[in-house]
């Protein structure tokens, strides 16, 4: 049995696959509480672990320390929430390439109960509509040197409603960084159910429907 869920969006939950087409789920010795929400657990938590000054990630010429990372993906959070509409359970796609802002912008939406889906920064619009229209993605995060084919995605989806850019090098210059610049270092995550549905990860290479 699923524990509850503090998802107000039920969209991944309801279309979980049956209990018995699960893989086994060895859990037994790992005792999660009922609410754990992960981007907490990366980040805010090793800062009060005093882990604050030890390098949490390396990339774009530069360390991040665990503090910064907790202080930049809580102000992303506030915007996402209070400039976006962000609520729990909704899926939001992000679009990057591998850098410290596209995780910072995974552990924002997670702090405020999203289900994400990463995406690869080869796919063309036609490959990014099949994804958006099988999660029903109503909120796209982009690196800005990626968004025509995801403007092109949105101008056509039933679904997609808004794409917000993000400075993939991480210099704060762009919609979402702007938006978060001035919002509060503390968030109140979303306490999620330890069984809520956290990530989509959709198969790669496909060129027709995804799985």
């Amino acid at each position: 049995m699923l524990g509850r869920s503090a998802h107000v969006d039920t969209f991944a939950r309801d279309n979980l696959p049956p209990g018995d087409q699960w893989p086994d789920l060895p859990l037994d010795g790992f005792d999660y509480p009922e609410h754990l929400n992960a981007a907490v657990e990366l980040t805010d938590r090793q800062v009060e672990r005093g882990f604050g000054d030890h390098v949490a990630l390396i990339g774009n010429g530069r360390r991040r320390t665990y503090k910064e990372l907790s202080d930049w993906t809580n102000r992303l959070a506030h915007a996402l929430v209070e400039n976006y509409g962000l609520r729990p359970g909704n899926r939001v796609l992000i679009r990057s390439a591998n850098n410290p802002a596209m995780v910072a912008c995974w552990l924002a939406a997670t702090k405020a109960g999203a289900v994400v889906v990463n995406t690869m920064p080869m796919l063309r619009s036609g490959e990014l509509s099949q994804i958006v229209d099988k999660a029903e993605i109503t909120l796209a995060l982009c690196d800005t040197r990626l968004m025509d084919e995801m403007v092109a995605c949105a101008k056509d989806s039933r679904f997609l409603k808004q794409v917000v850019g993000f400075d993939g090098t991480a210099n704060h210059d762009a919609e979402l960084d702007r938006a978060a610049l001035d919002k509060p270092v503390v968030f109140d995550a979303v306490e999620t159910g330890r069984d809520d549905v956290a990530l989509l990860g959709f198969t790669s290479g496909t060129t027709g429907s995804p799985k």
